[in-house]
Order: structure tokens, then sequence, then C-alpha cells
């Protein structure tokens, strides 16, 4: 939840699902093409990542944020934005949804920070592989294990300072929202 855009609270469960499995599912399956050379290879991966990643990504934005199903995609994406960027919520009506959509990346981040052993276990034999595959594979094995390298390199290295920034932007959105002042508010546009 905490790596999903605002614009992806849009749509309801099934959109979310097909846009986050889509997007992963695709990214993956076109490395698996170029890491094997065959194309049902990255279909497949496509499919199966797609499928289950979209699943679990889905039910896992619901259960963070399960107020989000009593809004409308538009009220979904101005609270997340409002969140996300640290600033005041324009309806008052959604000072309560902001509080819980704060509180929901709060709970996400914090079930994700065990596995950040795992990322740097995984960084290093990516580098094992980007070596092996520089000598011993193929141009789109090389290519494959240079973009994972490179992901797994920004996941270790940015994201968790990016991660920190955005839950103090989330922290002031939702002191924001407990204690509106009138100052803070945007202007109402006509």
């Amino acid at each position: 939840m905490v790596t999903i855009p605002a614009v992806v609270w849009r749509g309801g469960f099934a959109l979310r699902a097909l846009t986050t499995g889509g997007v992963v599912g695709l990214c993956v399956g076109v490395l698996a093409w170029l890491d094997s050379g065959f194309w049902i290879s990255g279909v497949i991966v496509l499919v199966v990542v797609g499928t289950f990643y979209g699943a679990w990504m889905a039910r896992r934005m619901a259960r963070y944020w399960p107020g989000a199903k009593d809004l409308t995609g538009k009220e979904r994406v101005a609270v997340a934005i409002a969140v996300r960027r640290g600033e005041p919520i324009e309806d008052a009506r959604l000072s309560q949804p902001v509080i819980d959509y704060s509180s929901g990346l709060h709970d996400a981040a914090e079930k994700g920070r065990w596995l950040r052993w795992l990322l740097v276990l995984v960084l290093v034999v990516a580098l094992g592989t980007a070596v092996w595959d520089t000598v011993y594979g193929s141009w789109g094995s090389l290519i494959a294990s240079a973009v994972y390298l490179a992901a797994l390199a920004v996941e270790v290295l940015w994201v968790p300072r990016w991660q920190e920034r955005l839950l103090n932007n989330a922290d002031r959105a939702a002191d924001k929202a407990r204690r509106p002042d009138p100052a803070d508010r945007p202007p109402e546009i006509a």
C-alpha cells in the first residue's frame, strides 16, 4: 500500500487489482521474456504474477484502509494525495478518512519492515547473478539481471528515505485533519 500511487485508488477493488497486477505482471513478464528468450514465458509470468499480485495487493489495500469503500473514487484519490503530500484536505468531511489512510500507511510500512534484511540478501544474490550472466549468459539475461539489480538497489538504498518522508507527510496531514486551522485550508474554488 505504501508504494501504490494515489491515482490507483480511483477504482474499486477489481480495478485496483487489475491495475496493480497488470503493471507488476507486465514488468516481470517482460523481464522473464528477456531472460528466457521465449515470449510464452513472459506471457505466463504476466498472467500468473499479475493475477496473484493484483489480488494480494487489492486485498492488502482494503485491509489497511477499510473505510475507502465508503468513499467515491474521486474522494479516495483526494485523500491519498493530501496524505502523501502532507497537505490539508479541502473537504472537512474527509478529515477522518485522512486520519484513517495515514494510519493505514503506517501499519503497512510497519508490517513490511521485517523483510528489509531479506532485500539485502536478494541484492547480493542478484549481484552474483548479474556477474554470472555477464560472463556466461545471453544479452537478454544480462539486461534482465541488470534491471533486477538496479530495482533492488533502488529498493534498498532509496526507498527507506522516501518512505520516511512519506510517513512524515502522512503524520502532518493527519495532524492537520485532527486540528483544522482555517489558515491551513486552501481557498475554496467556486
